[in-house]
């Protein structure tokens, strides 16, 4: 379809018909505008792909920094269960012997090292113990505290906020506390675990985000928990507002595009919740890095597109100026070829009436002095006679295959089958002596100008019954075949005297002929006005043959 779009522009951009400007617009259009097209939308999905993968990258990772840090928490929580649940500290707690039941905890922060302190408090909220003791703390009400709501609420294990601790030295804290029951379920207590901000952001350092990405945690109100660009010993900073915090304290993941309160510039936010927690965990890293390969591949491809574009500029630049270069030397060819053909039908026009009046006053003294011209005089006059009817012949064959090439094509459907059996019969009538076999193809129905088409069918037919005429029975065959090009190639075979096929090149020539006059007649013009109509009809003719075997000759037609 493109191959035949990509003909019918460069036949009207050499046709005299059309409006140049027009049909090579249309020409640089359908060169240059596919390559464009293919560079924006292979552009356009790869842009789309690679900015896909990156924010899938993103999203995994603060997926995995999610799970990784709910591991740590979880770890946490279950050192708090399992101090909470021993039979000792329990009895002590139940008894309201605080004293001896942190004597059984007050290694814990030496060995676990994440723990900055450890101390009990009564269900009222006041701390009864510590570990490691601290002054002006004991005796002092905490049901102010984030944690304390939090457990007392349905007494379950809770995880605070993050806030200032009251002893000295003051310092930013998350607790986790855990309830203490007696052996009948009922809460007598709360083991509370106080961790420093530093413990979660030396967490999410451990955490690999990849390149100049970091990490950082919040709490459930959105408050900053840990941030590489915060000190852990600062303000409490709230990032409630922040588009990634606010999805994912919602419990939603994904990957959003927003601006950092801390720096201006554009950021790419992945965030996910930590499950069980209502924390938030974003990984955040500028635009212009997150997006540098995809930008650098973009630029890539628009270097090599601008360059195929370019190219194709050039090529649909060659292409018009070998265009208007074949369009003028088609016009000089044909304006030399129309006065070739006018300059014939004038000569060829001009000596037809020399010839008759040579070959009439050749007759004329034949007739009036035949008693004064001896037999050799006779015989020059008879030579001379047939010689201007040979002559006027030939003249005659010239005109027709002027008229071909000058007349115009008026197409019209024609059964050739019936034009072949037809000239058969003529051909037959004119020799009803001869023996022959014609074999004729029915339904031969094609699309063609009538006149010349019988033209050109009275020549191959007339060709095969005259080449045969040494043939008893004659055969000639007129028939179809699909062409290898997918177009019906139409065929005439004989069994006539065939030819040489080294001189195959001078069939379709003007006087080209390769048997005697005195063999076969003609005037050797009849394959040439075959091969000139078949071309006029966008179609092309060739022959195959041999010596005393025949010949076939072989023509398509065009659409």
């Amino acid at each position: 379809m493109l191959k035949s779009l990509l003909d019918r522009l460069v036949q009207a951009a050499l046709s005299d018909k059309t409006r140049p400007r027009k049909v090579q617009s249309a020409l640089f259009g359908f060169i240059v505008v596919p390559v464009l097209l293919v560079a924006i939308i292979s552009s356009m999905q790869t842009y789309k792909d690679l900015t896909k993968g990156v924010l899938a990258r993103r999203e995994a990772f603060a997926s995995l920094a999610a799970a990784t840090l709910k591991e740590r928490i979880d770890r946490l929580m279950d050192v708090g269960l399992s101090l909470a649940i021993r039979p000792r500290v329990r009895q002590l707690v139940a008894e309201g012997q605080w004293e001896e039941a942190i004597q059984f905890l007050q290694d814990i922060p030496k060995n676990f090292p994440a723990l900055e302190r450890i101390f009990l408090v009564d269900l009222d909220g006041m701390l009864r113990a510590d570990a490691p003791a601290l002054p002006g703390v004991r005796g002092e009400n905490f049901s102010h505290r984030d944690w304390y709501k939090g457990v007392s609420r349905e007494w379950k294990p809770y995880l605070s906020e993050p806030y200032r601790r009251k002893a000295e030295p003051q310092y930013n804290v998350v607790a986790a506390a855990i309830p203490i029951r007696e052996e009948g379920g009922a809460p007598t207590g709360i083991l509370v675990l106080q961790v420093k901000l530093d413990t979660f952001l030396q967490w999410s350092k451990e955490v690999d985000v990849e390149g100049d990405a970091f990490l950082y945690i919040t709490d459930r109100r959105g408050r900053v928990v840990s941030h590489p660009r915060l000190p852990s010993q600062g303000e409490v900073m709230d990032f409630s507002g922040v588009a990634p915090v606010q999805k994912a304290i919602q419990g939603e993941r994904g990957v959003v595009r927003s601006r950092d309160p801390l720096d201006p510039e554009e950021q790419v936010g992945a965030y996910a919740p930590i499950p069980g927690y209502g924390w938030a965990v974003v990984v955040q890293q500028p635009a212009r890095t997150a997006f540098a390969v995809r930008n650098r591949t973009l630029a890539t491809m628009a270097a090599f597109y601008g360059a195929v574009v370019v190219l194709s500029v050039l090529l649909a630049y060659v292409i018009l100026s070998m265009i208007d270069r074949l369009k003028r030397v088609s016009n000089q060819l044909e304006l030399a070829n129309k006065e070739l053909d006018a300059f014939s039908y004038s000569v060829s026009h001009d000596l037809r009436a020399p010839l008759r009046s040579i070959d009439g006053f050749s007759q004329a003294l034949l007739e009036d002095y035949a008693d004064k011209v001896d037999a050799e005089g006779k015989s020059h006059l008879q030579r001379i006679r047939r010689a201007a009817q040979r002559m006027a012949d030939l003249i005659e064959a010239l005109l027709a295959l002027s008229r071909v090439t000058r007349s115009e094509i008026r197409r019209a459907t024609l059964d050739l089958s019936a034009l072949a059996r037809a000239i058969a019969a003529e051909l037959q009538q004119r020799e009803p002596e001869r023996q022959a076999e014609w074999m004729i193809q029915h339904g031969l129905v094609v699309d063609g100008d009538p006149r010349l088409l019988r033209a050109m069918l009275e020549n191959l037919l007339g060709n095969a019954w005259k080449f045969t005429s040494a043939r008893a029975p004659a055969r000639i065959e007129f028939g179809v075949w699909p062409g290898s090009d997918g177009r019906p190639t139409y065929y005439v075979r004989d069994n006539g005297a065939g030819f040489d096929m080294a001189y195959e090149n001078k069939l379709f020539g003007a006087f080209q002929r390769l048997h005697t006059q005195a063999e076969y007649g003609g005037t050797g013009i009849g394959l040439a006005t075959v091969h000139r109509i078949i071309h006029r009809h966008g179609g092309r003719v060739w022959a195959e043959g041999a010596p005393d075997q025949g010949a076939t000759f072989y023509f398509t037609l065009g659409p």
